[in-house]
């Protein structure tokens, strides 16, 4: 790459090679990064009233991403996660350019100066048993299609998958046929290509069953309407949808993550420890499982009632010892 001053080469050697073949990022990181810079460049050309293609990697100068970063906010409408997340694919293009080319590198100090915002962590939404199973039952199971909507948000709540995990799991990835000894399978590739097994419950080996029937090993396993792949937002307007014909839901938010949450919560108040609640999940730190333990008001209450704080004071039957007290006071 011959030129350096030119933000287009940069950008694409960062977008194609960087975070593709020498980081090995995981797809929607990939894409996350993507998208933060389909929505910067316009952005800042608009500011510099410079095409997008002359743009320089000097026109990328921290008061331009400071003001993008409130753009995304007070514009957008986004969270401050949102925002932190679209700083940190600046902050890594820049460490990316500063580290080939040192004129760079006063130029990646002003835009790493920039700090990530303090944000408020959002309360975990889950549902109560009765009302998962009354958003299990909405889909019209004499239907083809109803089948293979019970079938998806089933398999969400028994394995708490996350919706990227859901919709790229092909039929080779189940294993259903096993004895009746044994739980049936599903193995699951989460972040970063980590894989992990988790099991079904006769219930949603059935279901997925009936759905699969006649399909390749190849095939992927949850289709729409249309017989393609159902895709996020596909997944997304189905829980939407479901949840706003099941009353008390309607004015809640309801997504797949919310259903995920619940499969925790409910393994929790199980009994499952929070270790194996983890492994479940696929969570790489014990931490982040941790919130779940927090939000189970059940074992507050248990801890609550091993504390007997206020009660009476214990008996001290050696006060009442006369010449014990001497004793003491003797020596």
């Amino acid at each position: 790459m011959r030129d350096l001053t030119s933000l287009g080469p940069w950008l694409r050697r960062f977008l194609c090679e960087y975070i593709v073949t020498e980081r090995n990022l995981a797809r929607n990181t990939q894409t996350s990064y993507r998208d933060t810079f389909r929505l910067l460049l316009p952005f800042v050309s608009r500011k510099l009233r410079k095409p997008v293609d002359r743009l320089a990697v000097s026109d990328l100068t921290s008061r331009h991403v400071l003001e993008f970063l409130a753009h995304v906010e007070d514009q957008r409408g986004c969270s401050a996660q949102t925002r932190n997340q679209r700083l940190a694919a600046v902050r890594s293009f820049a460490r990316f350019v500063a580290s080939r080319d040192p004129a760079h590198v006063e130029w990646c100090s002003h835009i790493r100066a920039i700090v990530s915002k303090k944000a408020t962590a959002q309360p975990v939404g889950w549902l109560t048993q009765p009302e998962m199973d009354a958003l299990l039952k909405v889909p019209d199971r004499k239907t083809r299609q109803g089948q293979t909507e019970h079938a998806l948000l089933l398999f969400l709540y028994n394995t708490g998958a996350r919706v990227s995990e859901a919709i790229q799991m092909k039929v080779c990835d189940l294993q259903i046929d096993r004895s009746a000894h044994d739980h049936a399978l599903v193995t699951l590739r989460g972040k970063g290509g980590k894989v992990r097994q988790c099991p079904l419950w006769p219930e949603t080996r059935r279901a997925l069953a009936n759905i699969i029937t006649g399909c390749a090993p190849d095939d992927v396993v949850f289709l729409s309407r249309l017989q393609q792949p159902f895709t996020r937002f596909g997944v997304y307007w189905l829980v939407e949808r479901c949840a706003a014909q099941v009353a008390g839901l309607r004015e809640r938010k309801i997504t797949p993550h919310v259903i995920r949450h619940t499969t925790a919560c409910h393994l929790v108040h199980a009994g499952v420890d929070i270790n194996t609640v983890r492994a479940w999940l696929g969570h790489v730190s014990i931490n982040t499982t941790n919130i779940y333990a927090e939000i189970d008001l059940k074992l507050k209450a248990k801890a609550l009632a091993l504390c007997d704080i206020g009660g009476v004071p214990p008996h001290r039957p050696w006060r009442e010892d006369k010449n014990l007290m001497a004793f003491l006071n003797a020596l």
